[in-house]
């Protein structure tokens, strides 16, 4: 399955050059609803502490030792564009999900083809399941529950058409993400913003990635915006930087 990936120019870049992708974790998603399904000792929002063993405990630690990569279906959704790919300045990676060790059940909690973002009006409750230890949680534990703690999402978010992949990373609560590598065949293309060629060229000072002049295996295609429609387009890159 092939899936696509939205970062600013800088982490595309570094993900190129290292051949990483980093899984992060929820207490750091930029929606603090996120993985935080309803449990007890909740009333004042977020603030959970790991002073016992009850599901909001348990919660505060599953959401500082569970790793997710946010990925989506759409590499030219223009909302995606504009809220992670840097104004359209960014890029996005084409992954193949497989290639990538992104379906392994052993190394995955939740695979790609496993992970769907559930869209609701509703957040969901985990006070009546008996939760693991976030490093007991493996992808054989009941899949409802999973699903509550990991895939769903406010119906806000609904354009994003993400999918998602959950696994350990290493607990603490002083370092939010986990970076893991990926063979070079798993990344099979880049998109380049609209926008991105105009960055470089107002980019005196020469402090921008020049991720088109890479030569690479993957294929580049550059996004332009459609003369007629709301829609982008992306046509394949020649490796020939356009004049201003």
């Amino acid at each position: 399955m092939l899936v696509y990936k939205y970062m600013t120019l800088q982490g595309l870049d570094a993900c190129l050059n290292q051949r990483t992708i980093r899984f992060t974790k929820p207490v750091n998603f930029n929606d603090p609803f996120d993985c935080a399904a309803a449990a007890e000792e909740t009333a004042e929002g977020f603030d959970i502490h790991p002073v016992g063993s009850t599901n909001a405990d348990k919660l505060f630690m599953i959401r500082n030792g569970i790793g997710i990569l946010s990925l989506t279906r759409n590499p030219l959704n223009p909302l995606m564009w504009a809220h992670y790919g840097d104004n359209h300045r960014g890029g996005v990676i084409a992954i193949d999900t497989q290639e990538a060790g992104l379906e392994c059940t052993e190394a995955n909690i939740i695979s790609a083809s496993a992970g769907s973002v559930i869209y609701t009006t509703v957040r969901p409750s985990v006070e009546d399941d008996h939760l693991p230890l976030h490093h007991e949680i493996t992808a054989q534990h009941d899949r409802l529950m999973l699903e509550r703690l990991f895939l769903y999402k406010s119906l806000h978010w609904s354009y994003e058409e993400e999918i998602r992949v959950a696994r350990r990373v290493h607990y603490t609560t002083q370092v939010g993400h986990q970076d893991f590598v990926v063979p070079s065949s798993a990344i099979k293309a880049v998109y380049l913003g609209a926008k991105y060629f105009h960055a470089l060229i107002d980019d005196y000072e020469d402090q921008l990635p020049r991720v088109h002049l890479k030569h690479q295996k993957y294929e580049i295609y550059h996004c332009y915006q459609d003369s007629r429609t709301w829609d982008l387009n992306a046509e394949q890159y020649d490796l020939e930087l356009p004049t201003a």
